[in-house]
Order: C-alpha cells, then sequence, then structure tokens
C-alpha cells in the first residue's frame, strides 16, 4: 500500500513539474517557483513592479543635479542646455593642452558630420540631399561658421541644436575641440587654435 502511494506522490509531482514547463507557440507556460528567477531585491539596471519607491519602477536612482561622477571630473561641461548656456559658451574655448596628432579631428569629422555636411562642408551629405534635415547656412564657408565662437560650437556638439543631435555619446571632450578645429580650417577661419590661458575650459580626457 506503501508503494502505490509513493508512486502515486511521484507521478502527481513528475506531472506538476512538466506542466509547469511546457510551452507552445507564444504561451511561455507556467512557472513553478517565479521566486526563484526574479529576484525581490533592488538590483541595479533591473525595472520592476515591485518597486514603488522610485519613479517608473526604477531599482537605480537619478544622481543628485549638478554632482559630476568619480573619475569624470575632466569631462564636466559648466553650462547648462538653455539659451543662456548657449550665450555663455562664448567664453569657453581650446584648452591650453590641445593637441590634434594625425588629424584625428579630421578622421572623426569624416565618421561623424560627413554624413550630413559632406566631406568638405558643403552641406551636400547624403542625409541632406535625401531632404532629411535643411542647414541653417549654405555651407562652412559662410561667414556664420567663420565667425562663430568655438566654445557655441562646443555647446551644440554636446547638447546639440536645431536638426542636430547631441554627439557627446560619440565624441569625447577633447575629440570635441579636434572636430571644431577641424571645422574652423574648413571655414577658412584658420588652421590653429588660440588656446587662451584664462579659458574657462576644463582639462578633458584624451
Amino acid at each position: 500500500m506503501k508503494s502505490v502511494l509513493y508512486i502515486s506522490a511521484g507521478m502527481i509531482a513528475l506531472a506538476a513539474v512538466s506542466t509547469g514547463c511546457v510551452s507552445r507557440g507564444n504561451n511561455t507556460g507556467w512557472e513553478y517557483a517565479p521566486d526563484m528567477a526574479y529576484s525581490k531585491g533592488y538590483e541595479p539596471y533591473n525595472q520592476g513592479d515591485s518597486n514603488t519607491v522610485n519613479p517608473y519602477g526604477m531599482s537605480m536612482r537619478e544622481p543628485v543635479a549638478g554632482t559630476v561622477a568619480i573619475g569624470k571630473e575632466a569631462t564636466h561641461y559648466p553650462y547648462d542646455n538653455s539659451a543662456d548656456g548657449y550665450e555663455a559658451a562664448k567664453s569657453f574655448t581650446y584648452p591650453a593642452d590641445f593637441e590634434d596628432k594625425n588629424e584625428r579631428g579630421k578622421y572623426l569629422f569624416g565618421i561623424y558630420c560627413t554624413p550630413c555636411h559632406g566631406a568638405n562642408g558643403g552641406n551636400d551629405g547624403e542625409i541632406f540631399k535625401k531632404g532629411l534635415g535643411k542647414p541653417a547656412w549654405p555651407n562652412f564657408q559662410d561667414k556664420y561658421i567663420k565667425e562663430i565662437p568655438v566654445g557655441q560650437i562646443y555647446h551644440t556638439l554636446t547638447y546639440g541644436k536645431n536638426n542636430m543631435g547631441s554627439h557627446a555619446y560619440a565624441l569625447k571632450p577633447m575629440d570635441r575641440w579636434r572636430v571644431i578645429r577641424y571645422v574652423k580650417q574648413l571655414s577658412g577661419a584658420g588652421a590653429e587654435p588660440a588656446a587662451a590661458k584664462d579659458s574657462t575650459a576644463v582639462k578633458p580626457n584624451n
């Protein structure tokens, strides 16, 4: 009798586990122990409905406004994304230790700028040709590009402006300055930057 009971209990347990694991088509099946697969703890980069403390169920907290991550002090840009910040950026200029070995600025321009602005800044890149955007000036030789302060170009690369999005995800601070130098070369405004010793520019990472 005991053997029959043991066999019956074993078959029921096996059936339950098998049923919980079965999945067909779009049916993901049943989960036998979901608490073993999904942590109840608030883990970084894990968003769940159980977290009611933070907005949107986020497990991570957003950094305090105005703070800079450890090790990223050199990449801090002091002006916010606003009209006042754009105006203040006029005083922001090349860092004193600026260098552009092997024409890296030209190389990066070819990757990130040519699709819109063209190889020589003629605003004849494939994106503009297809009518997916419209530049605010005819080409890089325009007076606007020749005279615009380099700090405002840096501001635009950092935050984006009009049809142009932010390039901060792709260009490190020093690389932004290298691209700016090449843009100024294309405009005919001069090849070498005049890095002011009293510049408000922070020392960027290479």
